[in-house]
């Protein structure tokens, strides 16, 4: 997109040796391909080990936050040998406006006698409260009472969809907070693009070991399922994706059912509608999207008809639009026209129960 340039803010010294070493390391950091996964020298010796995907801001937007944003370093700072770097991915627009991805914060300090990048995340969460229960680490601000009750559902939810699915449970850090905003800040963003508006329940996994969320507390089940059951059933379609997770565990706070009965009402008001169509939908608001509540809607139907097996069958059909078409009336027996009649027969009897 664009040549990943890295100026810096006027008021940096670049004479101080130190804060010298700090600008050639991020320089380097940014020039060596951060998007792609390899033993990357400019990054710390620890976090590698302890993860596979250690940089974690990479993966905070698509493709990664190093799509090629020219970099300007806004700050470099140091207390107790520890430097903070505040960097800016922006551009500037054809009509002169500025474009800001975001504002992320980066660490450096001294790993044998060399200056390495640590994530803010690992740093910043120190200040944060820590419980471990079996396999999930939860981490919440001081203000927040933690439940045991709420942590142990989310436990038990996690063994059992990996127990039905036929996965191995894996451990995750799961991050909690009131505000989304929060959650950034803690990684290390002091801006990101779509910040601000009304605050909402959200949540976010990074696919790999992580999960953050914002007002819903330790039993949101939404996004671990994602981060327990994906990266095992690759083959599948999006809708089937999205529609698994909310089928299980609602979206943005609120139940499948919940979803069901608000997109039955606006469909009635809309019959010009076409659900035969349905994958060229999108969002009915901030809070219903379509994939999330017709493709739970599905899910839940594949469900009731064989039960775990045939989710398992129906979770290996294939990524393409026509494949899940295919998927819906091999196993559901609903043709792509006659989709609209059925969904919305389906959501109206749903929605009565």
């Amino acid at each position: 997109m664009f040549a990943q340039k890295i100026t810096y803010n006027y008021i940096i010294d670049t004479s101080n040796i130190e804060t010298k070493q700090i600008m050639n390391l991020f320089e380097n950091y940014i020039h060596s391909k951060p998007d792609s996964l390899y033993d990357n020298p400019y990054w710390n010796s620890k976090e590698k080990q302890q993860y596979k995907y250690f940089d974690f801001l990479e993966s905070e937007f698509q493709p990664s936050l190093y799509m090629g944003f020219p970099v300007h370093v806004l700050s470099i700072k140091s207390k107790n040998s520890l430097y903070e770097i505040k960097a800016q991915f922006s551009f500037c627009q054809s009509d002169g406006t500025p474009y800001i991805l975001c504002i992320a914060n980066y660490y450096a300090k001294k790993e044998i006698k060399q200056y390495k990048l640590y994530n803010a995340l690992l740093i910043n969460r120190q200040d944060w409260l820590h419980t471990k229960i079996d396999l999930i680490d939860f981490y919440y601000p001081a203000y927040h009472l933690f439940d045991s009750l709420k942590a142990y559902a989310l436990i038990d939810f996690a063994h059992n969809i990996c127990k039905n699915l036929t996965v191995q449970p894996i451990p995750f850090e799961y991050y909690m907070a009131d505000d989304y905003d929060e959650i950034q800040k803690l990684k290390g963003m002091d801006y990101y693009i779509g910040m601000g508006g009304e605050v909402k329940q959200t949540g976010q996994s990074n696919n790999y070991d992580k999960v953050y969320c914002s007002g819903m507390d330790e039993n949101y089940f939404h996004e671990p399922y994602h981060l327990l059951i994906d990266p095992h059933y690759p083959n599948k379609h999006n809708w089937i994706s999205e529609g698994m997770a909310t089928w299980l565990g609602g979206s943005r706070g609120k139940s499948l059912n919940w979803h069901i009965k608000k997109t039955d009402e606006y469909l009635k008001k809309h019959p010009e509608i076409n659900l035969n169509d349905l994958l060229t939908l999108k969002t009915i608001d901030e809070y219903t999207d379509y994939r999330y509540v017709l493709g739970g809607l599905i899910v839940k139907k594949i469900y009731e008809k064989g039960g775990w097996n045939l989710i398992k069958k129906f979770m290996n059909t294939g990524k393409s639009n026509e494949n899940y078409y295919e998927a819906i009336e091999t196993y559901l027996g609903v043709k792509k026209k006659d989709l609209n009649i059925y969904l919305r027969k389906q959501l109206e009897i749903e929605s009565k129960q």
